[in-house]
Parts: structure tokens; sequence; C-alpha cells
């Protein structure tokens, strides 16, 4: 966990943001609700799941951009991807060549598990994805990719007007229906 999560920093200390204090709602699990200001942009619409990392920055995933791809379409050899009912999500642009899960408890073992918040977890290394699948395949989403700030970047954005932040639970982040979340969380 150490070594994804030394990753994380890294990748949040390279993106060149300038240090800046968080505010209070930057201190857990928040949910990200794109305004007007992200019109035309990759993330118009986007609901994203943000988290604080331990060295500074926050990660994230985007929860409402379910694909029309299945587990078992990118490992057709990987028969317990087979039981896996919903598709996998746009996580975010940053280490898209990697699955991720967002789970309601975490796997066995000694994997890359954050605790986000109560009733989810973000798994975060290979053998914990596959420990998901194979133990409780559908009460998780799988990402391709993440979301990365740098420490006060994040804070900037909602600062500019980009983001609402709105309270986080794992009904919302795990919804039956999440391309209808931006809808939903967009009501003042």
């Amino acid at each position: 966990m150490r070594a994804f999560l030394a990753l994380l920093a890294l990748l949040a200390a390279t993106a060149g943001a300038a240090l800046a204090a968080e505010p209070a709602e930057l201190s857990q699990a928040a949910l990200l609700v794109a305004t007007d200001r992200l019109a035309g942009s990759p993330y118009e619409e986007t609901v994203l799941l943000a988290a604080p990392l331990p060295e500074g920055g926050h990660f994230g995933f985007i929860v409402n951009r379910p694909t029309k791809v299945k587990l078992q379409d990118l490992f057709p050899e990987h028969a317990p991807s087979r039981k896996v009912l919903s598709p996998i999500y746009v996580g975010g642009p940053v280490l898209p060549e990697a699955v991720f899960a967002l789970a309601r408890q975490a796997p066995t073992g000694d994997g890359t598990v954050m605790a986000l918040m109560p009733g989810v977890v973000a798994v975060l290394d290979r053998a914990s994805v596959d420990s998901v699948i194979e133990t409780t395949p559908n009460e998780a989403h799988y990402f391709v990719g993440l979301v990365i700030w740098a420490p006060g970047e994040l804070a900037d954005e909602i600062r500019d007007g980009a983001w609402r932040v709105r309270p986080a639970s794992a009904d919302a982040v795990l919804a039956a229906d999440p391309t209808a979340l931006w809808q939903q969380l967009v009501k003042p």
C-alpha cells in the first residue's frame, strides 16, 4: 500500500499546483458535482468521489460514467470476471490501463485498500481487485483510471466555481443508476 500511496503522492506533487490550505470540506471523502463552468470539457455533468491523500492532495473516481464494456470483455480468460453484471466505469485520465474497484467492504489480505467512508473502500491493487471480483463481484463498481489533484489544486478548482461539494454516501457512490446522479445532485 505504501508504494501505491507514494506513487499517488508523487503524481500529485508533480502536477505543479501551488500548496494551499485545504478547506474543511475536503478533509474527508466528498462528492464533487460539476458546475456549468465545466460545460464543454471532459468533466461536463460529472460526479466525482474525491478523497484526501495521506501526503496531501486528493484522488478520486468519476462515479457516473459507465461504459458499455464489461470486465469479461477486458479479461475473457478470467472466469470470475463473467460474474460481474455492471459495466466498467471511466474513473479518470490517470493510470487508464489500471483497473480499480470501489467496494462496500475490503477484501481479505494485505492489498492496497483505503477506507473512504462508511460502506466504501477503494481497492487499488490487482490482487485485491481480483479478490473482490472472486468473492463479491456485484457489490462493487470497477473503474479504469482515476483522477489526482496536487495539494491545493482541488481547493483552487472549487474556489474557481468548477465543482460543488456534496456529502458522499455509499448509496450515491455505488448507485444502481449512476447516469441520473449528476441531475439529482446539481440541484441547490
